[in-house]
């Protein structure tokens, strides 16, 4: 044959998951010996020859589960990682956490290192920036499975652990809408994460439905943390256009960081301006007043995501990526309330 024959290769030939064949090539006590025969057969009739790295990467079974995210500064992450524990160390796995800074660079140094490090499986929310899906398919390709959560690899067949991020999106300002904010802004997250697409058309969703025009000044891309939440706010100040009814935030850091701002400058919430946030972070039932928020079920996302990496490691056979949607709930705050 032409071209470079890959673990991926013999897999989708024989109907079973790149694990599988990895560890059968690397003779592993837990691959059943038909199986085992049927891949060294394949092999042989594919002329298969192994990547001297990889040869090296799987003779042995790690035991460690590599996890890698975007960041810690909000409480997102560090609840998922909670859950991810949870089910991985039960189960007599060590989990080894890695974070990108937001950087698309970092993170592909991130998977190369956890590769390096052989882990049995990767779980990733990727970062802002993007770019980086030839490498994760490079390592899923190599026989290590990969699990996205809450931001995701759409154009990639791996299991994925998510909310209906549009249709809460859309709750969000239905809410502000039903309470009788008619000019509402969105402070939205950046331009190339599929969840801030998705929350943004959850915004014009609920517009849409209210015949509300929509108004693309009122969209403004702020960003994810608390000081792009004051320094949004700080520009809404400053313009000459008057402040809107009310303000949808991508999440709950950059509408704490637009709440401070207001507040400093004597605006009145939610009697001058509501702010709704996204995420349910642990400051959202501290701040003053408490803010509406998107729960995400964070625990659940990651007690799942931990459940899929197990089952994709441990399983003979292929198994068909799925995307899971988790419930999430939105709690109404005084933030919003009229």
């Amino acid at each position: 044959m032409g071209k470079h024959i890959t673990i991926k290769d013999l897999a989708k030939a024989l109907g079973i998951s790149t694990s599988t064949v990895s560890r059968a090539l690397a003779d592993t006590w837990d691959v059943k010996h038909e199986t085992r025969d049927k891949v060294l057969a394949m092999a042989r009739e594919f002329n298969y020859h192994p990547n001297l790295n990889a040869k090296n990467l799987h003779n042995k079974r790690s035991g460690i589960i590599g996890v890698i995210i975007p960041e810690f500064i909000n409480g997102f992450f560090p609840t998922v990682i909670e859950g991810i524990q949870e089910v991985l160390q039960s189960e007599g796995y060590g989990v080894l956490i890695v974070q990108s800074n937001e950087s698309r660079e970092q993170e592909r140094k991130n998977l190369y290192l956890l590769d390096e490090k052989m882990v049995e499986g990767i779980i990733i929310s990727i970062t802002n920036e993007g770019g980086n899906e030839e490498h994760y398919k490079h390592i899923m390709d190599s026989g290590t499975p990969i699990v996205f959560f809450n931001r995701v690899c759409e154009n990639l067949d791996a299991p994925k652990v998510v909310i209906d991020d549009t249709q809460m999106a859309e709750m969000a300002v239905n809410h502000l809408i039903d309470s009788g904010y008619k000019r509402i802004a969105h402070l939205a997250g950046p331009s190339n994460l599929l969840v801030a697409q998705k929350r943004i058309e959850g915004y014009k969703n609920a517009l849409r439905k209210h015949h509300i025009e929509i108004d693309g000044i009122n969209i403004i891309e702020s960003g994810i943390f608390i000081k792009d939440g004051i320094n949004t706010a700080k520009q809404m100040l400053k313009s000459n256009s008057s402040l809107p009814d009310a303000i949808f935030c991508f999440n709950d850091p950059v509408a704490i960081g637009a709440m401070k701002t207001l507040k400093e400058a004597g605006v009145r919430i939610p009697e001058d301006v509501a702010i709704a946030g996204f995420s349910e972070d642990i400051m959202a039932t501290i701040v003053e007043p408490p803010l509406t928020s998107v729960r995400q079920p964070m625990k659940e996302m990651g007690q799942l995501a931990a459940k899929l990496i197990l089952e994709q490691i441990r399983s003979e056979k292929q198994i068909k990526p799925t995307t899971y949607v988790l419930k999430a709930k939105l709690n109404i705050r005084d933030s919003s309330k009229r």
